[in-house]
Order: C-alpha cells, then sequence, then structure tokens
C-alpha cells in the first residue's frame, strides 16, 4: 500500500469544481488500493450546506486547522479568508496556506510515499518539494493553468523585475519536482521548453464522473421550475471570472430577441455584479443569472439545455483548459465553444464531433453560431450522444485515475533504482 498526499488549495466539502474533481481523484487511488491523504483548505470558495452536512469538519487544535473524512481518505483543512476580488487578500491567503501547509503538514499528516501538489498556487509546488524531502518521498507538481503567463497577457503584471522574479519561481518549481503533470496537450510545448529534463514532463488531462454527470431528461421539476421548457435555452454553468468573456453572449442576447432563445447563466465570481449590471443596462430579458447551484444540480441544468456554452476570455489562450466541456459532453448535450487554434478545446470537438467552435473575441461569429444551433436543433440530439460515447471512453474518473496510479508506481520505482 503507497501513501499518497493530495495538497490542493480547493477540496470538498468546498463547492469548486477542481474541489470535486479532486475528490474523485482521492477516492478512486484509495479504491486502487493506495492510502490516501489530502492537505488542503477549510471551505472558502463555495460554502454549500448539503456539502457540510455529508463531509462534516472538525476543528483541531483550537482551530489551527480541522479535519474531515471521505470514507478512508483523511481530509486536513487549513483555514484562510473567503474568496475575494481583492488581490491583496489572495495573496495573504496564499502565503497563509502555504507556510501552514508545511507545517502542519508535517506535523499532522504522518509519512507520506508520494506527494501531488497543485496549482494553483504555483508556490504549492514549493511546499510539495519541501514536504518530500521530509519523508524522502517523490514529488509531482500538477499545472491546472500556466502561471504566470495570463496575468502578464491581461496585464495584470507589468513589473519586469516582477515578471523575471514569478519566472526563477516558475522554473524553479518545474525543476525541483520529479514529475511535472499538465492537464492538456497545448501545454506541453510551453512547459517542456521551461524544464531541465523533459522526461520529468507528464500528459493526464483532468476527467468527469460520469455516473453523476449523465444524461436526463430535457424536460423535468428543475426545468419548469426555472421556466426554461417552452424556449431553447443556451446555458453556462461555472466560474463568473477573469477566465470568461460574456461579451459576445451579450451580443448575442441582443441581436436575437426575435427568437425564442433563453441564455440561462448558472454560477457565481469576482465578475458577476458587472455581469449583472451589464444586463440591466441593455435591458436584456432574455438572459437570466441564478447564482451558484450544488454539484449535484448540475447535470439538470446541463439536461435542461438545448446546447451550452463554454466561454474563454482572449488572455487565456493555451493558459487553460476548461474542464466543464466533459461535464457537458457528460451529459449527451453539445456546446458552443470559444476557442484559438489549436487549443485543446477545438481538437476535443473534431474527436468528439460534438461542439461549435468560434474563434475567441469574435462577437459575431458567436452570435452567428447561436442562431445557426437554433435553426438545426434537431441535430444536437446526434451530437450530445456522440459526446456522452466519447468521454466515457476517454475522460472518465476510472479511465484517468488509471494514469495517475501509472505514475506513482513509476514515481517510486525510479526513486529505488536511485538508492
Amino acid at each position: 500500500m503507497i501513501k499518497v498526499l493530495i495538497h490542493s488549495l480547493v477540496f470538498t466539502p468546498d463547492g469548486v469544481s477542481n474541489g470535486y474533481m479532486y475528490r474523485d481523484l482521492a477516492v478512486e487511488l484509495q479504491r486502487r488500493g493506495h492510502q490516501v491523504t489530502v492537505l488542503t483548505t477549510v471551505p472558502h470558495y463555495n460554502i454549500i450546506p448539503e456539502e457540510l452536512v455529508k463531509q462534516p469538519l472538525t476543528r483541531r487544535w483550537g482551530g489551527l486547522f480541522a479535519t474531515s473524512s471521505l470514507g478512508k481518505v483523511r481530509v486536513i483543512h487549513i483555514p484562510i479568508f473567503k474568496k475575494s476580488p481583492k488581490r491583496i487578500v489572495r495573496i495573504v491567503s496564499a502565503i497563509w496556506f502555504n507556510l501552514a501547509s508545511l507545517v502542519i503538514g508535517a506535523i499532522v499528516s504522518g509519512r507520506q510515499d508520494v506527494v501531488f501538489a497543485s496549482s494553483p498556487p504555483i508556490t504549492s509546488g514549493i511546499i510539495g518539494r519541501l514536504l518530500g524531502l521530509m519523508w524522502n518521498a517523490p514529488t509531482a507538481y500538477i499545472i491546472q493553468d500556466i502561471f504566470p503567463d495570463g496575468l502578464i497577457r491581461q496585464g495584470k503584471i507589468r513589473s519586469k523585475a516582477l515578471v523575471s522574479f514569478l519566472r526563477k519561481i516558475e522554473r524553479l518549481v518545474y525543476n525541483v519536482n520529479d514529475a511535472v503533470v499538465v492537464i492538456a496537450h497545448s501545454f506541453v510545448p510551453t512547459i517542456r521548453s521551461r524544464l531541465k529534463n523533459e522526461e520529468n514532463l507528464h500528459l493526464i488531462e483532468n476527467f468527469v464522473d460520469t455516473e453523476l454527470y449523465r444524461p436526463l431528461p430535457r424536460k423535468s421539476d428543475f426545468s419548469r421550475k426555472y421556466g426554461l421548457d417552452d424556449c431553447f435555452v443556451v446555458s453556462y454553468v461555472g466560474n463568473i471570472g477573469n477566465a470568461q468573456d460574456f461579451q459576445p453572449v451579450i451580443q448575442a442576447a441582443e441581436e436575437l430577441k426575435e427568437l425564442p432563445v433563453k441564455f440561462v447563466i448558472i454560477g457565481d465570481g469576482i465578475l458577476r455584479h458587472n455581469l449583472e449590471q451589464q444586463i440591466f443596462e441593455h435591458n436584456l430579458t432574455n438572459i437570466s443569472v441564478l447564482g451558484y447551484f450544488p454539484r449535484d444540480d448540475t447535470p439538470w441544468a446541463n439536461a435542461s439545455s438545448d446546447v451550452c456554452m463554454v466561454l474563454l476570455s482572449p488572455h487565456v489562450k493555451g493558459d487553460g483548459f476548461p474542464s466543464k466541456i466533459f461535464s457537458i459532453m457528460a451529459c449527451g448535450r453539445t456546446a458552443i465553444i470559444t476557442a484559438d487554434e489549436g487549443s485543446d478545446l477545438i481538437r476535443v470537438a473534431q474527436e468528439s464531433g460534438c461542439g461549435r467552435v468560434v474563434p475567441v473575441g469574435d462577437t459575431d461569429a458567436f452570435v452567428r453560431a447561436v442562431r445557426k444551433a437554433f435553426e438545426v436543433r434537431d441535430e444536437l440530439i446526434d451530437e450530445g450522444i456522440n459526446a456522452r460515447d466519447y468521454v466515457v471512453r476517454n475522460y472518465s474518473k476510472e479511465a484517468i485515475s488509471k494514469h495517475y496510479e501509472q505514475l506513482i508506481n513509476s514515481l517510486i520505482k525510479e526513486k529505488k533504482d536511485r538508492v
């Protein structure tokens, strides 16, 4: 039995997509015979009472940390500030999380055989490595987003000195860990150029729970509750933040008022108020922002949609991959996708025969894609069937967890060979 530590900023019962994904990974690795411990935060992103009931936290050491469990998976939670649009709050939280993880992880988690650390923040890769050194355990760093490339493109980091410093941190993280895992094909050329040893690079894509995310009836109590039965529904489910561009949706709602098309946005984030303000200013009655829903409602939201949306901002380019495309496809739905040429989203759409891709930032093309989807709406059903089959074969939690198990075994073997 191999002891595996997963170090992640988010984990259930926090209601955020990466938290659910790492929960599924931890449970799958445990099911495969490994002993898994998770080092994470107290819920701070989307606090959901139902999730807290299913996975209650117990305060330890006067509240310095808390613990919970998922079957035999032990979870250690470190309290940090609740999510905030203020950069200083996020920076302080990241610093505290890293420092506390190092101390509490070393004292509380017990000796581990393998350490997985996930971005963000990128400094998790340093903490994971330091913990690994304490236990003489191999370490792997999982890249969910390439940092700091996106922030530089947004113009949020302009100081040459700061950019230089962050680049040094980035290269340090990549090169001190025994393995670097990227979640998308498009990440490979960028990260490979920043590694001293290219053999340390591994591609293991994200996955979806194909039992939870499944085809469901188009009309249901959910669709009736939100008035979605008698219109063509175009939905977005996920974060409302800097990585998403909702301008094409605003324009489409403006130009397609004559059609029975309704745009439904389910989620929360730092730009939600800005989005709602735009909807108010344009007097758009065909867009509804419903806020954050628990994860168990997402399959019903997807099922109540005729076509879903995956929206990326121009600055994201190849630095991130929205895994929500897999949950959409697992529900037997197709999507209108904004993506750059060469992105993994385009590859997935081409391989699966599902999805209508428009260039990032091209609002006119997006409007045309929505109109076309409405016109050929009967064809969307077959696309959804193809999508479901593709995801089950390639991106189920069972399929992807095998790759992580292979990585664990190879890291242990390499360590033994060095000895």
